[in-house]
């Protein structure tokens, strides 16, 4: 059996849609929620992510299914999210912790130097809604954090929350946008694969190592900056490095 779990929620669309069971022929999986999780994993195979999953409270629920001893243990496209005040506060090590090397197959959003080799972009790349053509319609789109943000959308914006959870909607709306404003992470990881100029409020590590950075400013209706886009195949590159690591996973399991 192999067991999958991530965050499983219905108020974040990139959670939600970043497991690569929904877009791999992966047999026998039963996906289900990351946090406080009961399957029985032990000799068995555990695929962990997508999403912002190495985190203080996200990473513990991790380290638990790893002491079940599962016969395999892949971790698919998770990502570093933390604040600066967490880093601060922590002696240890925040960055690419010990557990992860306990894993049989590491793939990991962030693109840090020394760790190229590890770098797995989000699943969600491979949504079948980045296939289609779409027309701009707008000058700037705002795309924000349900919870997170600080943004108050005024009259005239054009904005949306990543709360929403119909994921074709959410990709056109991105894409009406010549450039895409932002403070949720997959809302600038969806704009860059749609080739939109993007441009990010932080509150996280999670924006920092992008392989292709954002134009990051100090607050959403900062107009002093252009955006930054991703090269031309972007997409393709995303897409690529997913079906290898599928190829893997799939050596791993026999």
């Amino acid at each position: 059996m192999i067991y999958e779990v991530h965050r499983k929620v219905n108020n974040n669309v990139g959670d939600f849609y970043c497991n690569p069971s929904r877009y791999f022929n992966i047999d026998n999986c039963i996906s289900g929620e990351l946090m406080h999780n009961k399957f029985p994993v032990q000799n068995q195979t555990v695929i962990i992510g997508g999403g912002g999953l190495i985190h203080k409270k996200f990473s513990l629920h991790i380290q638990d299914i790893v002491k079940k001893t599962p016969k395999h243990t892949v971790l698919w496209g998770i990502g570093h999210n933390f604040g600066k005040k967490h880093i601060q506060k922590t002696k240890g090590k925040v960055f690419f912790p010990d557990w992860i090397r306990e894993c049989d197959l590491i793939g990991i959003r962030d693109y840090v130097s020394e760790y190229e080799d590890l770098y797995l972009p989000c699943v969600s790349c491979m949504h079948p809604a980045f296939d289609f053509e779409y027309k701009t319609a707008h000058k700037t789109v705002y795309f924000t954090h349900a919870f997170k943000s600080k943004y108050q959308p005024r009259a005239a914006d054009i904005h949306m929350k990543n709360d929403v959870t119909d994921f074709q909607k959410v990709i056109k709306f991105l894409a009406s946008g010549e450039t895409v404003v932002t403070d949720s992470y997959h809302g600038a990881y969806w704009a860059q694969l749609l080739g939109k100029k993007v441009k990010v409020v932080s509150w996280s590590v999670k924006f920092d190592n992008m392989k292709h950075p954002p134009c990051f400013v100090k607050n959403i209706y900062d107009d002093s900056a252009q955006g930054l886009s991703a090269p031309a195949d972007f997409l393709r590159e995303c897409r690529d490095l997913n079906f290898a690591f599928y190829q893997k996973f799939k050596k791993l399991l026999t």
